[in-house]
C-alpha cells in the first residue's frame, strides 16, 4: 500500500510530532534533552527552517516550524538519524528510535498557529508534570519567549499576538485546542510520574538496565509495578519488555 502524501502548507508552516518506536522513551536522561536540542539547533541552520515553538516530552517531541522552503522529510530524516546514532551509541542499542514516519500538519491561519503554540507548551500540563506553562518543565520554549530566546523565533509569535502581555494572557486561560492529538490512550498514570516509580522501585535509571535484569527479576519487577497502577502498555514503552510477556506474566500471578 503506497504512503500517503503529506498535505503542504501554503504559509510552510507545520506542527510536527516525532514518536519513539513503540511508544517508549526518546530521552531517558537531561543529557539526552539537551543533546537533542542542540542537535535541533544545529539542523535548524543547516537546513534553513524557523522555529517557533518546541516541547521535549519523554516519548515524543512537538515542533512548529516554518520550512522557508526546505522540504520535511529532508529536515527530519537528518535531525532523526543523527540523534538516533547518538543515542544508540550512547545506549548499546541498535535499531530505529523513532516510530515511523514523523506526523505532520500544515497551520495556514493565524488563529490556527496561536492555538498551535499554546497547545505545545501546555503539554506538560496535561501530563501532570506542571500546573501551568513555564511552573517548572525545562523543556519546552515556553521560556524562551521571557527569556533570551536561543534559537526559538519569537519575534513573528509576539507581533501577531501583540506583545509578551497578550502572549502571557493567551497562555493563563484553559488549553482545549486539540492540535494532531495522536494520542488517544488515556493513561492512569502519567509517563513521567510512571518512570519515577520504576527508578524508584527496580533501581533502574534507564531502558537498557532493566533490560539486563534476569529475566525472573524482570518478571517480579513488572508485577510489582503494575499493582503499583502502571498499565501493561506503559510498561511495554517504558521498560522495553514485549508486551506478550508482560501479558503473559500478570496473566500467571492471577
Amino acid at each position: 500500500m503506497s504512503r500517503v502524501a503529506r498535505k503542504l502548507s501554503s504559509t510552510n508552516v507545520y506542527h510536527i510530532v516525532i514518536r519513539g518506536i513503540d511508544r517508549q522513551r526518546l530521552f531517558l536522561e537531561n543529557n539526552d534533552y539537551q543533546k537533542y536540542l542542540d542537535l535541533l539547533n544545529y539542523y535548524k541552520s543547516e537546513c534553513g527552517f524557523h522555529l517557533y515553538a518546541y516541547c521535549l516530552m519523554s516519548n515524543h517531541v512537538h515542533l512548529l516550524i516554518c520550512t522557508l522552503g526546505m522540504e520535511l522529510h529532508v529536515i527530519f530524516r537528518r535531525l532523526g538519524t543523527a540523534y538516533a546514532e547518538w543515542f544508540n551509541m550512547k545506549y548499546n542499542r541498535v535499531g530505529s528510535l523513532q516510530q515511523g514516519r514523523f506526523y505532520s500538519e500544515p497551520v495556514e491561519t493565524t488563529s490556527y498557529l496561536h492555538n498551535v503554540v499554546r497547545y505545545i507548551h501546555f503539554n506538560p500540563a496535561k501530563a501532570g508534570i506542571e500546573s501551568f506553562p513555564g511552573e517548572k518543565y525545562p523543556w519546552s520554549s515556553y521560556d524562551s519567549y521571557f527569556q533570551s530566546p536561543g534559537f526559538v523565533d519569537t519575534q513573528t509569535i509576539l507581533e501577531s499576538m501583540g506583545g509578551i502581555k497578550h502572549f502571557k494572557e493567551y497562555h493563563s486561560s484553559p488549553c482545549n485546542d486539540i492540535c494532531l492529538d495522536i494520542d488517544t490512550i488515556k493513561r492512569r498514570i502519567p509517563d513521567d510520574v510512571a518512570v519515577e516509580i520504576i527508578n524508584t522501585t527496580c533501581h533502574c535509571p534507564n531502558i537498557v538496565a532493566f533490560q539486563e535484569l534476569p529475566l525472573l527479576t524482570q518478571a517480579a519487577n513488572l508485577l510489582l509495578l503494575h499493582k503499583k497502577g502502571l498499565s501493561e502498555r506503559q510498561l511495554n514503552r517504558l521498560t522495553g519488555t514485549p508486551l506478550g510477556f508482560i501479558k503473559k506474566t500478570i496473566a500467571k500471578s492471577k
